[in-house]
């Protein structure tokens, strides 16, 4: 279930090989395995987790192809310039080789644990969305007894109800088993959602966005949004979903999407959100790479988390 990095995905243009100042991430990246006993310096650094899985993404009848995601967000990373100060340690992926998905989003849980023990921020490469609901579980590992808000860019809800965990379940998985935890979601499209998902979000006062808010500008009320949210919550689990991103600049998703957010827009949020030591974990989910178009979206997934590192 738990494959080491591959090294090989980790290449690209040398400009130096002496001057650090012309280094890429390829040539500083470190390699380790999650399952050994940490070192005694800390937190520090970046630390990169795979969930190579869109088992979730099948049972929610979409389309598959995102376990390829995590691997195609290495090769667009790897070759990024180095940023100053800044260690990156690769972990590997995991993949999906149980009988329940549930099983491989606990195991996948434990790893993310591991990491926040030993990293500042870990960056969680997906896979289907069903990576969320493994992330919460990591983060209510770390920190048991804590306030968890969850801050979710994306079309859709994801609070579908069914018997089992899939990549349109995770946020009601979340909610229905944890009183201390909040959700967040902005980028929320009329047409992606029945009415019954906007009837639970009622229910369960959840507070929301919708892209058409987003088109232009975050405004001056949805950013104090975002800030009072983050104020109230002891930790902040922070999670996109490539399926927001209009199909222009996101053609390589699960499901792509009409009149979604730009990119800008995207960033736009996020640096209201990752600054914050309140967030340990950043998750982006749905790169697709079998409906991608010149690695476009791997692309860009990759230059979101470069900015994250910032």
């Amino acid at each position: 279930m738990y494959q080491l990095a591959n090294t090989d995905l980790w290449k690209g243009r040398v400009d130096s090989e002496t001057d650090e100042s012309q280094f890429r991430l390829f040539q500083t990246v470190n390699f380790k395995d999650l399952t050994e006993s940490a070192d005694s310096k800390g937190q520090e650094g970046i630390g990169i987790l795979g969930y190579a899985v869109d088992k979730g993404v099948e049972l929610n009848k979409g389309r598959v192809g995102a376990k390829e995601g995590p691997d195609a967000i290495r090769k667009a990373f790897a070759g990024l310039p180095k940023q100053k100060a800044t260690s990156v340690t690769d972990y590997g992926n995991v993949i999906h080789d149980a009988d329940q998905l549930e099983e491989t989003q606990e195991a996948f849980a434990d790893l993310v644990n591991a990491s926040i023990q030993r990293h500042k921020q870990t960056f969680l490469f997906g896979g289907g969305h069903d990576i969320a609901y493994a992330q919460y579980l990591g983060l209510r590992k770390a920190y048991p007894d804590a306030s968890i808000g969850v801050i979710n860019i994306d079309a859709h809800f994801d609070t579908r109800q069914a018997d089992y965990s899939t990549s349109g379940t995770s946020f009601r998985q979340i909610l229905d088993q944890d009183d201390n935890a909040d959700y967040f979601v902005l980028g929320i499209q009329h047409g992606g959602n029945t009415q019954s998902l906007f009837d639970y979000a009622e229910a369960k006062d959840i507070s929301y966005v919708y892209a058409d808010e987003l088109f232009y500008q975050v405004a001056p009320p949805v950013k104090d949004k975002v800030e009072r949210f983050i104020h109230d919550h002891d930790v902040i689990m922070f999670t996109i979903c490539m399926d927001v991103i209009d199909s222009a600049y996101a053609p390589g998703v699960s499901a792509s999407c009409v009149l979604g957010l730009s990119p800008q827009i995207v960033l736009e949020i996020a640096k209201r959100i990752i600054p914050n030591d309140k967030v340990s974990t950043i998750s982006i989910a749905e790169t697709n790479p079998t409906y991608d178009i010149d690695s476009r979206t791997a692309k860009l997934a990759a230059t979101f988390f470069y900015h994250f590192m910032s």
